[in-house]
């Protein structure tokens, strides 16, 4: 049982973290001066890190800013923790280990399109994947925090309810893979457009995301609202399903005229050669001359992507839009044309927000679902109540 004075010491530790996770390297006393506290705090939070592997001495020398000698540098140690994300889609397993710089120093893509109906083949599948993303890593197993579960669909408590582009309903991931996957890790599962949002955010650093709506455009589309950082998920976190918004004037057009059909990469499959990655396949098209029928389907995806996006800003007001995932990254052949369908159709009063394309490309899902478990080290404890 944690007693206060060891929760005490932790909070110290992790606030020590905070100040470091802007990629920068600071003295004990530099550390102590922003956190206001003493630096016999800060040093006996730094040796408490230190021990852990999670910051190094850089043996190096700031000059202070006011009075006083020079101090040893200290800052995150890269290679003191390592994360795993997983991204499925119905095509492919996406999986990446990344440091604690966010640097991806594995990856894994692989195809399930033959079984991604059977969630107990692709759950075999994803379990045996962190062990050969840590042997292709040569990394040391003991200093991999865990491993995070991106999916298409809605989750709770570990569960996937519904996720229709899988055709999986009330899924037991995390139970299912604690059972199948050796050696154990600990294990977690996110929507992936929550899980592109944490990679976004975590990039932006200090970045402004005060108020940015994340679109993560793949076979479907998913969503997620950050304001000032934190993920708008709604009363009963189920926010963000903007894919299945109705793009029509009855009901029953909710089976062939939702935003994610419309605007999906299904126009695209054509001109991709399925022996590659769709991934592969799109970032290739990004740079294809224009043919007619090339063209004619870029149209048709620039007015469903435009008509989404005047309902998002007429209901949302975001005061910018990051697209991710696979489909972004033919974003900039049509954007042209969206901005100018969203200047023609907003009611006068709304201004067009700036629109741009993540950097992650196919990646940022899982990249995301491992800058969430990044985020736990971050992560303030709570003090226990007297």
């Amino acid at each position: 049982m944690l007693t206060t004075n060891s929760v005490l010491r932790h909070m110290n530790a992790v606030r020590c973290l905070r100040v470091l996770r802007r990629d920068v390297s600071l003295s004990r006393a530099d550390i102590a001066r922003e956190l206001n506290v003493t630096r016999a705090t800060v040093g006996n939070s730094i040796k408490q890190l230190l021990a852990e592997k999670l910051v190094i001495d850089l043996n190096e020398s700031a000059e202070a800013s006011g009075a006083g000698r020079p101090g040893a540098l200290v800052s995150l140690n890269p290679t003191g923790a390592y994360f795993i994300g997983l991204d499925i889609s119905s095509a492919e397993i996406n999986a990446v280990l990344v440091d604690f710089s966010m640097r991806v120093v594995a990856k894994r893509i692989v195809s399930i399109a033959d079984r991604y109906q059977d969630p107990d083949r692709v759950i075999a599948l994803l379990a045996t994947l962190p062990k050969e993303l840590i042997e292709n890593s040569k990394v040391r197993a003991s200093r991999v925090r865990g491993v995070c579960i991106s999916v298409p669909g809605i989750v709770r408590e570990g569960r996937i309810i519904s996720a229709p582009w899988l055709n999986w309903r009330d899924v037991d991931v995390v139970a299912a893979m604690s059972k199948a996957m050796q050696p154990l890790q600990k294990i977690h599962i996110c929507n992936d457009a929550v899980a592109l949002a944490c990679a976004v955010a975590t990039d932006a650093g200090e970045g402004d995301l005060s108020d940015a709506l994340l679109l993560l455009l793949a076979q479907g589309i998913g969503s997620a609202h950050l304001r000032q950082g934190r993920v708008i998920e709604g009363a009963h976190g189920l926010g963000g399903e903007v894919g299945h918004m109705v793009m029509g004037a009855r009901p029953q057009m909710a089976a062939t005229h939702t935003f994610e059909i419309l605007a999906g990469y299904q126009r695209f499959l054509p001109f991709i050669d399925q022996e590659s990655p769709i991934p592969e396949g799109l970032a290739r098209l990004a740079s294809l001359v224009n043919s007619p029928e090339f063209d004619s389907a870029l149209d048709e995806w620039a007015s469903a992507l435009a008509t989404g996006f005047l309902n998002l800003i007429h209901i949302l007001d975001p005061k910018t839009i990051v697209l991710g995932g696979p489909l972004a990254v033919l974003y900039p052949r049509v954007a042209s044309r969206v901005g100018a369908l969203l200047a023609e159709n907003l009611v006068h009063g709304f201004d067009v927000p700036p629109i741009s394309v993540a950097k992650f490309g196919g990646d940022g899902a899982a990249i995301g679902a491992a800058a969430l478990l990044r985020e736990s080290l971050f992560d303030l404890p709570e003090l226990p109540a007297i």
